[in-house]
């Protein structure tokens, strides 16, 4: 079986729980070795960028300033909380630990990180889990609106319908590879 992505293209990944729609991307990103099969990136990729649904952090006592400045050492402050604020991150929010958020307010963090990093190729695994309406709508927009690949994982219908993406129904992937 042969599954191609073109440059620029934006594919949306469902299917069942357990399908393994979440392993095929751990796979794509290097965290876990392929079952079968190989897959290779265009050399047109320069950089990825990977939303994962887990909520896991290096230090759950950081809080989202110190997060950012982290992985962002040339930011200061005020362009932290700046960042942090642009994907709606309230200002005491950005000051508490990051396990005592809500999920919503931890994806907020993980967005703002995504953000942050150029890239040309966006690896989003179930990205709406735990936000809000408003939230949605402002990551569809810029899911819309990114100049570049997108490969994402989700099962609501409501945030992908309208990204103009190509919908592959992971399970009829499996089938035609039993057949």
């Amino acid at each position: 079986m042969k599954f191609d992505i073109r440059n620029e293209e934006k594919v949306v990944i469902t299917g069942f729980n357990g399908i393994g729609k979440s392993t095929l991307l751990k796979t794509l990103m290097g965290e876990i070795p392929a079952l079968s099969g190989s897959f290779r990136f265009s050399d047109t990729i320069k950089s990825i960028g990977y939303y994962e649904q887990d909520l896991r952090w290096d230090n759950p006592n950081d809080i989202p300033i110190d997060i950012i400045a982290k992985d962002f050492p040339r930011l200061n402050q005020k362009q932290i909380r700046k960042n942090l604020a642009s994907v709606a991150v309230k200002n005491e929010h950005a000051m508490q630990e990051i396990s005592t958020l809500s999920g919503g307010e931890q994806s907020k963090v993980k967005l703002c990180k995504l953000i942050l990093k150029p890239c040309n190729l966006l690896i989003l695994d179930e990205p709406t889990n735990h936000l809000d309406d408003d939230t949605k709508e402002e990551l569809k927009k810029a899911v819309k609106e990114f100049k570049g690949t997108v490969i994402l994982v989700s099962h609501e219908s409501a945030f992908y319908k309208d990204l103009d993406a190509r919908v592959v129904n992971i399970q009829d992937l499996c089938v035609k590879k039993i057949r």
